[in-house]
């Protein structure tokens, strides 16, 4: 059972970062466009970095480690108001990135990644609020932990995490 939205509405956007049309998540992105997805980089204050396991039941990387948060900006939002939401549904946390500029803007075959980053003082697991059709289960780690069991992606997110730290 797929547990993404295949009906949610995207827009498209050119290499100048212009929205330039729309389409559904079901429908395959046309060559040379990108869809707008976010990612959130979660730091306790010690610094420590929180990760998520995705769901078994996701269409990209099922089971494996994950940022935090993250997912595809819905029609009409930002990359700020999509990564605030994403963290909130995903792991019940509320943060304003409106007023915060990126730590990176990767590009992809088909989409564009803008990654955000947020320190949570005290931050825990225990009371995460885990939304299970997204998340399967979260681990708070050093870095250097955190990002070996993120080194499955195609992203060199121990790059992206230092380029963050000094940010």
């Amino acid at each position: 059972m797929v547990t993404d939205k295949l009906n949610e509405p995207w827009d498209l956007y050119d290499r100048h970062f212009h929205i330039v049309g729309a389409q559904l998540r079901k429908d395959a992105v046309p060559q040379g466009l990108f869809h707008l997805t976010v990612a959130i980089l979660v730091f306790d204050d010690t610094g420590q970095l929180l990760i998520q396991r995705r769901s078994p039941h996701k269409l990209h990387r099922p089971g494996c480690w994950d940022l935090a948060a993250g997912g595809s900006a819905l029609r009409g939002e930002s990359s700020a108001q999509a990564a605030a939401r994403e963290l909130q549904e995903e792991l019940g946390i509320t943060a304003d990135f409106t007023h915060q500029s990126p730590v990176a803007t990767l590009w992809h075959a088909s989409w564009v990644e803008v990654v955000y980053q947020v320190t949570v003082p005290g931050l825990t697991v225990a009371p995460l609020t885990l939304q299970s059709t997204e998340v399967a289960a979260v681990a708070l780690l050093p870095i250097p932990e955190a990002t070996a069991r993120l080194s499955g992606s195609s992203t060199d997110w121990a790059a992206v995490v230092q380029q963050a730290r000094q940010h």
